[in-house]
């Protein structure tokens, strides 16, 4: 091949996310061909050629440069190839180099995703491109399942950004649906406008309808607007504002408001007609910057979720994430930490609401909590060491008694090992101080009332951790016995055994443990050969001062091997001569097939639970999946919950069909209770765009 130099000025912006850079470029363009020819003013290049700039190729069996218009040609075959990516196709390429022109003949462009576009022909200026009658999919290009026309799109360069115009999209050659204009970014990057509305039918609340609009304030933020209406309920509004203020900060803000129908509220009882709500997530990792200590590192996490009830979430398409989500107390949470490689200092305040009840006055709050702890170091030689923590806590709550806490523990541990390593002892005492003190409901003055300990905690432990390695495998075994003991040194004016024992339990003010022997052994197997490993835990709890003086035994046992998993957790409570807990899970993956059979059975004072469940997955061939689940509840003689449905890929679309009950929460008048909903989720995607969903529920 021979190489002829020319020193051109190009302007290619990228097309549909490949082929050119953008931007102003002068640099050095090499042409190669198997053979050229120059007649006056125009170089004419034959076979095999590749024209290179800026990272980009230019190949085509033919070009011509004309030097007195400053033109290049490329006919046959052309190709545009580029390391952004991509790879645009033409019948023929016309460079107008002075103008920043470009005009395409027969244009065929595809990207890494897979996407495609072809238009009869195409033109570039400064930047912006132009398709006319083309067709878009990433689908096979023979034969497409789905494909967009339009009469023309316009393609921007700097924001990659395109616009089409006289839009029909196709299932096959069946058309569906018509748009006068649809715009996309081909970068991903976010861009204002309207997302793909959700919608569905239930017998209870009617028609529904979400159509969210996305506002992209700045890069650094953000809006979301969701309102939503559902025909026979109600309707209302929810709004999230998301932001980055800083590298190391970021958060998300969201409100809404939805108001139901007399009718809906009568129907099902329901304590409040409207349902509004406040949410704030917010996580610094630097949040003082330089005005923190020297040699210091600080971080806030705040967590809000307040709301007048439940179904200011439940009616939400997509919820933030929160601490505690399905628990009975929805919690807010806000910490501040500062630290560094000596000690600790904290800023912690949580609030719950409760969703059963109907005011939340009794609730008790942590409004706020102060935490130091100093981070354990050697005392004096390498075997003794010591740390030490403290707390002030505020308890509070609009109705019933408030309490004000402070904590401080000071923990002296000896360890060092025996005969060669093989036994470990290890010897501590804990100085635990606290002081507690009673407020009345309206009232900020302290009382007289207050419980303070002093106690001083023993624990003395040995232990042995062995490893041996046998032809077969490798086995870890750790043996541990430890006796723990409690000694009250002073109490207050006021005693133990004079306390309200909801005082005791509502703020943790049983601070003398039981004298407690506790038992561990804990064995792990790991085959050589085979994919096989066994894990195996014992625990056992004795009391001597107790007249049931056994309490607890505890196993678990965890089997592996291959694609199966088998787990199994008993608590055998030795004092009531009955299983207090019970958990089996029994697994099996595979590329083609996935099943997990569970069984929890749980008997506590405040817990009574005896379910069964299975989740199936099977991956009929490439294109079909299908997904089911069940579960049994014994205490209620009736099934729990059960899903069930289909994926279907084609790679370049896929169709999701769910059909599930399940059980939300609800508050009515007479507080805590729930709705059974039987739904239908209906999803489908167009790869890599995205797709629309609708779901249909029936409120039981």
């Amino acid at each position: 091949m021979r190489k002829l130099p020319l020193l051109l000025f190009l302007f290619l912006g990228a097309i549909l996310e490949a082929a050119v850079a953008t931007g102003d470029n002068q640099g050095l363009a090499e042409l190669y061909a198997d053979s050229f020819e120059s007649r006056d003013h125009t170089v004419y290049a034959k076979g095999h050629v590749v024209l290179a700039y800026d990272g980009t190729l230019f190949l085509g069996d033919r070009a011509t440069y004309d030097r007195q218009a400053n033109r290049i040609v490329l006919q046959g075959h052309v190709e545009v190839l580029s390391n952004r990516g991509g790879k645009v196709l033409a019948d023929k390429l016309v460079f107008e180099v002075d103008k920043n022109h470009v005009t395409f003949s027969d244009f065929y462009h595809t990207d890494r995703d897979d996407i495609w576009v072809y238009a009869d022909d195409a033109e570039k200026q400064d930047g912006n491109y132009t398709l006319r009658n083309s067709v878009l999919s990433s689908c096979s290009v023979e034969d497409p399942d789905w494909s967009v026309k339009f009469g023309e799109a316009v393609y921007d360069s700097e924001t990659k950004y395109m616009r089409l115009h006289d839009v029909k999209f196709y299932a096959g050659k069946t058309p569906l649906f018509y748009t006068p204009y649809l715009g996309f970014s081909l970068e991903r990057q976010r861009h204002s406008g309207f997302l793909m509305p959700r919608f569905g039918y239930g017998k209870d609340e009617g028609y529904y309808y979400e159509q969210p609009y996305f506002w992209a304030i700045a890069p650094s933020m953000d809006l979301e607007l969701n309102p939503l209406i559902r025909s026979k309920r109600g309707y209302g509004l929810y709004g999230t504002f998301r932001f980055v203020d800083s590298p190391w900060s970021r958060g998300e803000i969201r409100t809404g408001y939805f108001r139901d129908k007399n009718a809906f509220v009568n129907r099902h009882d329901l304590e409040n007609k409207s349902h509004y709500g406040f949410e704030l997530l917010y996580e610094s990792g630097n949040f003082l910057q330089k005005w923190k200590p020297e040699g210091y590192q600080d971080g806030l996490y705040a967590n809000l979720n307040l709301f007048n009830d439940i179904d200011y979430r439940n009616l939400q398409y997509s919820t933030l994430n929160h601490l505690e989500e399905e628990s009975r107390f929805q919690e807010s949470r806000v910490n501040y930490f500062l630290y560094n490689d000596d000690q600790y200092f904290g800023f912690r305040t949580r609030y719950f609401i409760d969703t059963t009840s109907k005011e939340n006055n009794a609730t008790i709050q942590e409004l706020p909590a102060l935490e130091y702890h100093k981070f354990t170091a050697e005392l004096g030689n390498k075997f003794l060491h010591y740390s030490f923590d403290a707390q002030l806590r505020n308890y509070w709550r609009k109705d019933g008694t408030r309490a004000l806490q402070g904590i401080a523990t000071l923990p002296v541990e000896f360890h060092t090992a025996l005969f060669e390593d093989f036994l470990n002892l290890s010897v501590k005492e804990e100085l635990s101080a606290s002081d507690t003190k009673f407020m009345e409901e309206n009232s900020l003055h302290i009382g007289e009332d207050h419980y303070a300990a002093l106690v001083l905690h023993h624990d003395v432990e040995l232990s042995s951790d062995l490893v041996r390695g046998y032809a077969s495998g490798l086995h870890t075994m750790l043996l541990a016995a430890s006796f723990t003991k409690s000694t009250l040194l002073a109490e207050g004016d006021l005693s133990y055994n004079d306390l309200n024992p909801e005082l005791v339990d509502d703020y943790d003010l049983d601070r003398v443990y039981d004298s407690c022997l506790a038992f561990k052994m804990h064995h792990f197997w790991q085959a050589y050969a085979s994919p096989f490993s066994a894990d195996y835990l014992v625990t056992a709890d004795y009391y001597p001062d107790n007249d049931s003086r056994w309490n607890e035994l505890r196993q678990e046992l965890h089997l592996s091997y291959g694609n199966y998993r088998f787990s199994s957790r008993i608590d055998y409570s030795l004092r009531h001569h009955a299983l207090s807990q019970l958990a089996n899970t029994l697994s099996y993956r595979s590329e083609t097939f996935a099943v997990d059979l569970t069984h929890t059975r749980i008997e506590e004072e405040e817990v009574s639970q005896n379910e069964i469940g299975v989740d199936l997955r099977y991956k009929q061939n490439d294109r079909v999946t299908w997904y089911g689940g069940y579960s049994y509840d014994f205490k209620a003689k009736s099934s729990k919950d059960w899903k069930g449905g289909i994926l279907y890929d084609k790679k370049c679309w896929n169709i999701t069909l769910i059909f599930k009950r399940e059980i939300t929460p609800a508050l009515t008048k007479n507080g805590r209770g729930s709705l059974h909903n039987n739904s239908i989720t209906f999803q489908f995607n167009l790869v890599p765009f995205g797709g629309v969903g609708n779901a249909s529920h029936e409120k039981l």
